[in-house]
């Protein structure tokens, strides 16, 4: 999957125009964003040795897949009360929260990613310095962290759907294209964590005023 974005500075403007071209396989493990000498940026599933030098990196979304694996009602529960309070204090659906630590991590609150997403809810570092979250791999501070970002894409977006995308491929590729990315990962990533939130929903008693209302009819 290649995404081609050229801008270009017409009248005090803002021009973009756009080129996809998409490849067939499996989930893409990053999304890689470079630039060449005229500009173009390129947003793709394939690493640098393969776009060749013409192209600067300039960054890396974190990949995701999801493997299911077993897990007992002790590793999907042992996490219920600190995600109960960092939903109440940030006005979450605390199912919510839960569904995006499963398709995250898996309860795993050590694990990595491959570009170095940390912890139950896979903080990138630089999302995880800015949300003040110091050690990652602490619990406690991981679902704080993660469910303020997801408080604060709430208030970007009204659609539970584009909050979740943006969760997986950042705000600024939904805004781009105005929706879902065409990222085949990102489509995956949407409808697995609305399918566990529908999940876990009767877990949670939610008292959380207009939340519910939000997030009722997704």
């Amino acid at each position: 999957m290649r995404v081609l974005l050229k801008t270009s500075r017409l009248s005090g403007a803002l021009a973009v125009g756009c080129m996809l071209i998409v490849s067939g396989g499996a989930l893409a493990d990053n999304i890689y964003k470079y630039r060449s000498a005229d500009g173009t940026i390129l947003f793709t599933d394939q690493a640098q040795e393969q776009v060749g030098q013409q192209y600067t990196l300039l960054s890396v979304r974190k990949g995701w897949s999801y493997t299911p694996r077993a897990l007992s009602n002790a590793q999907r529960d042992q996490y219920d009360t600190i995600i109960t309070q960092a939903a109440t204090r940030f006005r979450v659906d605390p199912a919510l929260v839960k569904a995006v630590i499963h398709a995250e991590s898996l309860f795993n609150h050590n694990a990595i990613s491959r570009v170095g997403a940390q912890g139950l809810m896979q903080l990138m570092p630089e999302t995880a310095a800015h949300l003040k979250v110091s050690n990652p791999f602490d619990p406690r501070a991981n679902i704080q962290g993660g469910t303020q970002f997801i408080a604060y894409l709430k208030n970007k977006f009204s659609d539970l759907d584009h909050i979740l995308a943006a969760y997986n491929a950042g705000e600024g590729n939904v805004r781009r294209y105005g929706g879902i990315p065409p990222f085949k990962e990102t489509q995956a990533y949407v409808k697995k964590v609305k399918q566990l939130r529908q999940r876990y929903a009767h877990q949670f008693v939610a008292e959380l005023g207009e939340e519910e209302t939000v997030f009722a009819s997704r």
